[in-house]
């Protein structure tokens, strides 16, 4: 599938069309498409792993009249525009989220997540997210706060933390740059942990179908990945991601598509998610995805105190319902400005109890370990109820930190585990460490 085009009466004024791979025209166009418009044919009329490339394929920018033949981005209205353009471009307010280019010149980047066994590297189709989650690490993370000059020239955003949520910069030629640098680069020699197994994950530091624009974007990005071999894991609230259902399927067992439910208290994870889906129409895309044959796991991540075994049994046995399922877990952690943004939407939301959870966790650190020990053991203990579910728990440097002797042992032992997960065939050997182990408190903790 690529673009041809033909001119009129002067250079500038061209006609395009979209030919498939016999040659025949898809779709015409008297002006040049939109990016949509061109994602919208890439998904309806080409093959599952083909992807138009809007390199050098006759595109203009529709600013200055330069043809496109490197980076470029796309206005709110999806009008293509070379790169110089697209920088001297004021942003937008779009239903109170303010909009522009992502000026990132890296693609695909190394990741520490390989200590959580998700993933080598990441990829993230935007800066930014709509979602808004209250407890997200992301605005604390030197991705964003080594950025604040950027984000305050091209989102006029002060302070990225307060304002996440409020923010968001698109990466639009990325499916364009990857295939490039995938193109110079052996696949074989890029890093591969025994925990991160090589995986590319989209994305650590946004979600990647949260809207048409960045599932398009991811869409592209997967394509590329796929077709290297390179196996991938998706992570998203969004339940758009069900519409890749075909793209999945020829990725087979190189891919597994998660999403993050902590809950199904709805109102709960509404107070601290305020931008995301709801937790059931999560689960129900999956479960979507699943029915197709998809590899599918869940991030129960954070869980919230006052989760008691019943709500852990009801959690898990929807889970367990995806079919054979791994199910990775963290206890909310109190650190850092962004729990007290927690605190504070509960509040708001009238939940007290949960408030003071939250507040006694924020005032005694001894508190939070023994809570976060007491969730990771609970859990472990239900997750023992459901054959063919997995539960790999996440205990954080901290709380290893604050413990000593075999309490320290075993967690340290679980955090270094792999996920029991099939990537590109390979499945690894079930870890003791994630086998509902007993995590006795009292005489443990330094």
């Amino acid at each position: 599938m690529k673009i041809t085009w033909d001119s009129g009466d002067s250079w500038f004024d061209r006609s395009y069309a979209v030919e498939n791979s016999d040659g025949e025209n898809i779709r015409e166009f008297q002006d040049q498409p939109t990016l949509d418009e061109l994602r919208k044919i890439e998904r309806q009329h080409g093959e599952a792993t083909e992807r138009l490339d809007l390199w050098q394929s006759g595109l203009l920018c529709t600013s200055c009249n330069t043809e496109i033949n490197d980076r470029f981005a796309a206005t709110t209205k999806g009008d293509l525009c070379c790169w110089d353009c697209a920088m001297d471009r004021e942003s937008t307010d779009q239903q109170g989220i303010t909009i522009n280019t992502d000026p990132t010149k890296s693609v695909m980047s190394e990741s520490q997540l390989h200590k959580k066994s998700l993933c080598d590297h990441v990829i993230n189709v935007a800066t930014g997210c709509r979602h808004g989650c209250e407890f997200c690490y992301v605005p604390t993370t030197p991705a964003i706060d080594n950025r604040k000059e950027m984000l305050a020239e091209q989102a006029n955003i002060d302070d990225p933390q307060a304002d996440w949520g409020k923010y968001l910069l698109y990466r639009d030629d990325l499916p364009e740059r990857l295939a490039r640098v995938l193109k110079k680069r052996d696949p074989e020699a890029r890093k591969q942990t025994r925990r991160g197994r090589g995986i590319v994950m989209l994305s650590s530091g946004t979600d990647c179908y949260q809207d048409r624009r960045t599932a398009q974007i991811s869409r592209g990005v997967i394509i590329e990945l796929i077709k290297h071999g390179i196996p991938v894991r998706v992570l998203t609230r969004s339940p758009a991601v069900a519409r890749d259902v075909d793209l999945f399927q020829k990725a087979g067992e190189r891919i597994a598509v998660g999403s993050s439910i902590p809950s199904f208290e709805a109102p709960l994870v509404r107070a601290i998610e305020p931008g995301a889906p709801s937790p059931m129409t999560r689960w129900g895309a999956l479960d979507d995805l699943q029915q197709e044959g998809i590899p599918v796991y869940v991030s129960m991540s954070p869980t919230y105190p006052l989760m008691d075994e019943d709500d852990f049994h009801e959690l898990l046995s929807y889970f367990r319902a995806l079919g054979e399922i791994v199910v990775f877990h963290e206890p909310i952690n109190p650190r850092g400005s962004n729990f007290q943004q927690c605190l504070e939407a509960v509040e708001k939301a009238g939940y007290d109890d949960v408030a003071t959870e939250f507040r006694k966790m924020r005032d005694n650190h001894q508190y939070w370990v023994e809570y976060a020990i007491e969730q990771i053991r609970t859990v472990q203990r239900v997750a023992t109820r459901f054959d063919g579910l997995e539960v790999h728990s996440w205990p954080d440097n901290q709380l290893i930190r604050t413990t000593s002797g075999q309490l320290r042992s075993r967690l340290r032992d679980m955090q270094q585990a792999v996920s029991p997960e099939s990537f590109s065939g390979h499945t690894p050997e079930k870890s003791p460490a994630q086998s509902a182990i007993e995590l006795k408190t009292g005489s443990t903790y330094d």
